[in-house]
């Protein structure tokens, strides 16, 4: 029994520590976002894709990590597939703020409009709440405070809805070139998906505090 208890505790913290690893890496790609749309169009602007695009590869090495453990560790402290789908929908939210910052690079968007810069601070803020979520879970008495910040998760995506459909609709009101249509359309579009993938982050995490 004692040596099951000393093999449990360590691989208890390794997933608890990796999970906030790439909970946290993805709120620091949420703050890169935030200074790409503040950074003019240019080597700084590049610079500011370039580190977006190593921590989307970190990223992609701590589910890489939690993946491997998951497949030579038999006691995990959360229910094994729950550990599997939540470092898999931490990593797309990741995903999707690296293909933001690289469509508002590469399209040279030099007029960043009120909604981007809405929506970009949304996903900043449904970051941080996931990495406090995440961060949270090591405490079994702390399920009260995960669920009022996974609330907050999603309050922010209804937001971000509501800006995403009203800012598209503008576009089309009120832009006569085609090609800077289709340009900012598409930056929306990654921006309100990254925040839908912040919300099935939420989800995964509920289904996490029900399964434990």
């Amino acid at each position: 029994m004692r040596v099951l208890i000393q093999d449990f505790l360590p691989n208890r913290e390794l997933f608890y520590a990796k999970l906030n690893m790439a909970a946290k890496n993805a709120h620091n790609m949420a703050t890169l976002l935030l200074a790409v749309i503040e950074t003019a169009p240019g080597e700084a602007r590049d610079q500011l894709c370039k580190q977006a695009d190593k921590l989307e590869h970190y990223g992609d090495e701590i589910t890489h990590k939690i993946y491997l453990a998951l497949d030579r560790i038999v006691f995990t402290p959360l229910n094994r597939n729950d550990i599997h789908v939540l470092a898999g929908a931490i990593d797309d939210v990741a995903d999707m703020i690296k293909e933001a910052s690289t469509r508002i690079n590469l399209y040279n968007i030099t007029d960043i409009s009120t909604p981007i810069s809405e929506l970009t601070g949304i996903i900043q803020k449904a970051c941080a709440e996931i990495q406090n979520s995440v961060a949270l879970l090591r405490k079994h008495r702390a399920d009260n405070e995960i669920l009022i910040a996974l609330r907050q998760v999603k309050l922010y995506e209804r937001q971000a809805d509501r800006i995403y459909y009203n800012a598209v609709a503008s576009l089309f009101a009120n832009d006569k070139d085609p090609i800077n249509v289709i340009k900012y359309r598409e930056i929306l579009q990654s921006l309100e998906n990254t925040v839908n993938k912040c919300k099935s982050a939420a989800d995964v995490l509920e289904v996490v505090l029900i399964n434990r």
